[in-house]
């Protein structure tokens, strides 16, 4: 049994049968690749930021020294320990929320990978803590030299 193909109606389907290569596909082609290259640029260019900060700090721990005081425990990792840093830690509650902060000299001078302990106020019960950040670029009422911003 033989079936009888009817042909296409070219008002519909155009006039060549088969892929007839439409401008919008091609559009849609070139937008994609630009936007793929855009966002693997965007994403290089974010790791090797990371990758080239002065001075980067990571939480390790925490304990509760009494009611109103907490200890976090930090990893700091420096690429120039003859420069002074300094970092931002903060001390948080199960909801997430900031229940103290404290900013942390790092002298120079120090070993290039140290763990420092920072004795922080609170004013709820230490659950963990994070750091906000670190920079060499000291604003200008932190003296290097002062006890005030020591660790412990």
């Amino acid at each position: 049994m033989s079936t009888a193909t009817s042909p296409r109606p070219a008002d519909r389907y155009g006039a060549k049968g088969g892929s007839g290569g439409s401008t919008g596909g091609k559009i849609v082609a070139v937008v994609s690749v630009i936007l793929m290259v855009a966002l693997l640029f965007f994403g290089a260019r974010t790791i090797m930021n990371r990758f080239n900060e002065p001075v980067r700090a990571e939480f390790i721990s925490q304990e509760r020294i009494d009611d109103s005081t907490g200890r976090l425990w930090i990893d700091v990792t420096r690429k120039h320990p003859d420069t002074p840093a300094y970092c931002i830690v903060t001390a948080v509650d199960y909801s997430h929320a900031e229940v103290g902060r404290r900013e942390v000299i790092l002298p120079a001078g120090a070993e290039e990978h140290s763990r420092i302990a920072v004795d922080l106020p609170v004013r709820a019960p230490l659950v963990s803590g994070r750091i906000y950040g670190c920079s060499e670029n000291l604003p200008f009422y932190m003296d290097p030299e002062s006890s005030f911003y020591a660790a412990r």
